[in-house]
């Protein structure tokens, strides 16, 4: 099996396949951070691990907030928070 990593590949290449692999693997959070945190983060000089982490803990955060609404709806705000 062959792996299509992108590499060499142009700043606008780069975000096409970003912006369309986010959608196809549905990381809408990543999909519209994503520029700005980029812009941030070479803007700063950080690490590729740092940042990685923030869209991904955006996404974590997101989908935590759209889950607990999802669950208000369907036990009609019944539901206990813990």
């Amino acid at each position: 099996m062959t792996s299509n990593r992108h590499r060499g590949i142009t700043e606008q290449a780069a975000d096409v396949a970003i912006d369309t692999d986010c959608r196809a693997l549905r990381l809408p959070t990543i999909r519209a951070e994503f520029p700005d945190v980029a812009s941030t983060a070479e803007r700063e000089q950080m690490t590729y691990r740092g940042f990685l982490a923030e869209p991904l803990t955006a996404e974590g955060d997101d989908r935590a907030r759209r889950s607990g609404r999802v669950l208000d709806e369907l036990s009609g705000g019944q539901r206990q928070r813990v």
